[in-house]
């Protein structure tokens, strides 16, 4: 069957292996990590420069304007002055919003790191006192129901003459509880 193989399913000499692309891949995903710009700090230094900025321009044309009675001495200050420095205040707001979303995007993917770190030690934990690994919980049913339960759901607490039952029993499932199967 290795004779199957057609020219095309042979890597070339110029052509890197799979292993190579895939470390070439890291290395380059982690030098980008490295020195990417965008980082939290860069947003929240470029939001604490413009929105004062802004606020100083605003102010300045809003004096230049209110100092000549007339209309047409007051539209480049209004042009110059507010306009660029509103635009500016709503460029830093939006830079330091971004900030705090990339501090909670951070914040949520490290608590998500650490849930899964606890879940994999508490399984390993609980193989190790076991002996053996976790299993699914048995399922129960009423002497006559057609639903399968899980034995802590609330519609079979507590009630006699439950049978046990396998989750290929051809029973369905109860949609309070959802058993697994």
């Amino acid at each position: 069957m290795a004779d199957d193989q057609g020219p095309e399913d042979e890597p070339t000499a110029d052509e890197p292996k799979p292993d190579e692309r895939a470390e070439r891949l890291e290395r380059g995903l982690r030098r980008a990590r490295r020195t990417a710009w965008v980082d939290g700090r860069w947003l929240a230094v470029l939001a604490g420069a413009l929105v004062p900025l802004g606020i100083l321009l605003v102010l300045i044309g809003w004096r230049g304007a209110s100092r000549t009675p007339n209309l047409y001495d007051q539209i480049p200050y209004l042009i110059s002055g507010a306009e660029l420095g509103q635009t500016l205040a709503i460029v830093g707001a939006l830079c330091y919003f971004a900030h705090w979303l990339t501090a909670l995007l951070r914040e949520q993917r490290a608590q998500g790191r650490a849930i899964v770190d606890a879940i994999e030690r508490l399984e390993a934990a609980l193989v190790a006192s076991q002996g053996t690994a976790p299993t699914a919980p048995a399922l129960v049913a009423t002497a006559r129901g057609s639903l399968a339960h899980r034995p802590d759901c609330s519609a079979v607490v507590g009630r006699s003459g439950l049978r046990s039952v396998s989750a290929a029993a051809g029973l369905a499932r109860c949609q309070l509880c959802l058993p697994e199967g």
